[in-house]
């Protein structure tokens, strides 16, 4: 157990949520009562309460007892390194398979984050075109993700079907490769960070509670190159998701073993 008597307070805490002690949306009791619970100062307790909100175990609203939230770890987000076409087009998630928009899709033009302007082979700085989205279960009023769509000012002016309201049949991935006439592949990166304002609002997620981004850059094969025709950035919480996948065997680790192989 943790040393500090604010951290031991939190991991009691966190104990009772995730034994069910403490429901979801059920409330905390008082910070005095907290306090004479596991014997320390008021003040350590609602220290404990704080980190434990940061953590996404709490929602904290001024003049409301903390507010236990949902922790639904069953919606674990699961990537096998697949990609799936239904009726609608390529998808990458299959238990989201349902989902849909939230709210109205937006489209724009913004300056994008660098490491975003290095994989489009942009100039930092320079204005690029975005498509964003929030998805959520069929009826849900809450996204569970947040999608951005970045693509390069050039290659939306050459197939102008990238920028349009309605990118038709398939989205903007059938339109590329009706464009070029070939396949996209993608690649994938995994990182966490903590939530922009933006997407604190959008998941309703606390401030110090982190989200995995999902980095996805859709390539594609122009002449001789390839190239990366499209950034996608997915953000969700890292408190309701996990990233799951399958290991598989490389040539070298092949079983039986051959005669001779250490």
């Amino acid at each position: 157990m943790s040393g500090t008597a604010q951290d031991r307070v939190a991991d009691q805490i966190r104990r009772a949520i995730e034994a069910g002690e403490y429901p979801a949306g059920g409330s905390l009791p008082s910070g005095e009562k907290l306090a004479e619970q596991y014997g320390v100062h008021r003040n350590t307790a609602q220290k404990a309460v704080r980190q434990l909100a940061g953590e996404g175990y709490l929602t904290l609203t001024r003049r409301h007892a903390p507010k236990v939230r949902e922790r639904p770890r069953h919606l674990t987000l699961v990537r096998d390194r697949s990609v799936y076409r239904d009726d609608l087009g390529y998808f990458f998630d299959r238990n989201a398979q349902d989902w849909r928009a939230v709210g109205t899709p937006t489209r724009g033009v913004v300056v994008p984050p660098e490491h975003v302007s290095d994989l489009l082979g942009v100039p930092r700085g320079q204005d690029v075109f975005v498509r964003d989205r929030k998805m959520g279960p069929p009826g849900a009023d809450t996204a569970l993700q947040v999608a951005t769509s970045y693509l390069s000012m050039a290659l939306v002016a050459e197939i102008p079907a990238l920028g349009a309201e309605k990118t038709g049949p398939g989205g903007i991935y059938d339109r590329l490769e009706e464009h070029f006439e070939c396949a996209l592949e993608w690649h994938e990166t995994i990182s966490a960070r903590q939530p922009t304002p933006e997407e604190q609002a959008a998941l309703r997620v606390p401030a110090l509670s982190p989200v995995l981004v999902v980095t996805r850059e859709a390539r594609i094969q122009r002449d001789e190159d390839i190239v990366v025709a499209e950034v996608n950035e997915t953000r969700m919480s890292a408190a309701q998701f996990a990233v799951s996948y399958a290991v598989r065997r490389d040539a070298s680790a092949v079983w039986p073993r051959g005669e001779g192989a250490a």
